[in-house]
């Protein structure tokens, strides 16, 4: 089993923005390397790893591509969600530390001194 690798996560991320879940929509390299803040060579690297690895297809027409992620490919982009998703879900409402201070610079001396910091 192939694992989408994160580099390829905003690649998707844009691809999915545009419509390509359920329409081929056409896109430049050039423009696809702006919008996820890397070269044109980057862009068009990665979309030759997501086409190989069967998470996009792609019709090439000359400087235009026409890309539409394929059920592989948006399945993962669930997983992503859903795990991200649980992990902020499950994050602690509040850390309790406990602790004895050893040193410091006296700033917070008086509060040290109220009821409840001790």
């Amino acid at each position: 089993m192939t694992e989408l690798k994160i580099q390829h996560i905003l690649t998707l991320t844009y691809l999915l923005s545009q419509g390509a879940k359920h329409n081929f929509v056409t896109i430049t390299t050039n423009s696809l390397g702006k919008n996820i803040k890397k070269s044109q060579q980057a862009a068009s690297k990665h979309l030759l790893e997501l086409e190989n690895n069967q998470f996009i297809e792609r019709i090439i027409n000359g400087r235009n591509i026409s890309v539409k992620i394929t059920s592989k490919g948006f399945s993962e982009m669930v997983k992503l969600s859903a795990a991200l998703q649980k992990s902020l879900d499950s994050s602690p409402s509040h850390v309790e530390l406990k602790g004895t201070l050893v040193s410091g610079m006296g700033e917070g001396a008086y509060y040290m001194s109220l009821k409840g910091y001790t």
